[in-house]
């Protein structure tokens, strides 16, 4: 008997925008792993494609994946809503896949719902916009829920959240571990040992990024160890004036580079020496797998699904979140390790076998065609 394979997907991607960030990059290899796969797929920005990083829609365009706006200049609850129905087509559409529960994600599950056939899939990549949540938010995130075939965590310990803060129901749940395009940080060469030892970060400066607890602990350990320099790559109009001032207040000088915003995230992995991740809250970084892949060494915070990753890749050190004595042992205590470098290109091969893109990709439409 012969086996027919199973139909291609018309699958949309509903985002808040195509700006730097985990969910962005995230989507952009999840949209163009499945275009591989033979699958229809688009994106669609909430409010604008992109208003820092408009070549992520042409790489996405020259994919073969269509970017376009949900909802574009309509305002209000009903024209928002209209407009979002028209950009999603009157072809078939099997799955409508949002990121995120913010605003938009109460629109996309009505929409989703209108439409005979369509499947609504939501992932949440993180849990700290919970914190910030009104009442308002609280009840669109409700409603949205129930409209939701299902609830998609990138870390068991999010998943946790929404069973234990919001009482969803475990047949709408599931766990999906992202991936990262691994062959872009493979290719970076093995460091070798040198006196100056280079710590870096890459992510936005806000708050929940906490890169204030870095710079603390990093001076501390400059204390102990003057080779030492600290990168960090990323930007953030409210925190980085904050943090420029923390560093000049700590005389912390030349010793410590801040970067700005730089696509070349490979490239600047490959000038540093171990990986920083100071935050207070994540669901499962990329910058984390990537730092990993690139053959890093990693101190991290105990957060979200960050101790997983680093012990199931034996790659670092994690300590509690927010605790400065904590975060400068461990910095300390990577900076003396005699087996610092041959224990990250061991974890390099962990990275392959259980966060690559291509896993994720097939873990997605699973659970696409499960439902």
């Amino acid at each position: 008997m012969e086996l027919t394979a199973p139909r291609p997907l018309r699958i949309v991607h509903l985002v808040p925008n195509l700006n730097f960030g985990g969910l962005q990059e995230l989507v952009r290899w999840l949209a163009l792993g499945q275009v591989a796969n033979g699958h229809t797929v688009s994106i669609l920005c909430w409010d604008d494609r992109s208003s820092n990083h408009p070549e992520a829609a042409e790489v996405l365009e020259q994919g073969g994946v269509h970017v376009a706006t949900a909802r574009g200049g309509a305002r209000g609850p009903v024209a928002s809503l209209r407009t979002l129905r028209e950009r999603l087509g009157s072809e078939p559409l099997d799955v409508l896949h949002i990121h995120n529960p913010f605003d938009y994600s109460l629109y996309g599950a009505v929409a989703g719902q209108l439409r005979r056939g369509t499947k609504v899939v939501n992932t949440l990549h993180a849990t700290a916009m919970f914190e910030r949540f009104s009442r308002k938010q609280k009840v669109k995130f409700w409603t949205s829920a129930l409209l939701t075939n299902r609830f998609v965590s990138v870390c068991d310990e999010t998943s946790d959240v929404l069973a234990r803060r919001f009482r969803i129901p475990a047949r709408k749940l599931a766990v999906i571990e992202n991936g990262i395009d691994v062959a872009r940080f493979l290719s970076i060469p093995p460091r070798e040992q040198r006196e100056e030892v280079v710590f870096g970060g890459v992510a936005r400066m806000t708050k929940t990024k906490n890169q204030q607890l870095l710079i603390e602990a990093f001076a501390r350990a400059r204390n102990v160890h003057p080779a030492i320099r600290l990168r960090l790559l990323g930007s953030g109009a409210a925190e980085e004036p904050r943090l420029k001032a923390l560093a000049a207040t700590l005389e912390l000088g030349e010793s410590i580079e801040f970067c700005g915003y730089r696509d070349d995230v490979p490239g600047f992995l490959g000038e540093i020496d171990v990986f920083a991740l100071p935050s207070r809250s994540e669901g499962l970084p990329l910058s984390l797998l990537e730092a990993i892949a690139s053959g890093l060494p990693v101190v991290a915070t105990d957060v979200g699904g960050v101790r997983k990753v680093v012990e199931t890749t034996k790659s670092g050190r994690v300590c509690p979140s927010n605790d400065v004595e904590a975060f400068t042992e461990a910095m300390c205590a990577t900076i003396v390790d005699p087996d610092r470098l041959q224990a990250t290109e061991r974890a390099r091969e962990n990275v392959v076998e259980h966060y690559s893109v291509a896993r994720m990709t097939s873990d997605y439409e699973r659970l696409y065609r499960s439902l």
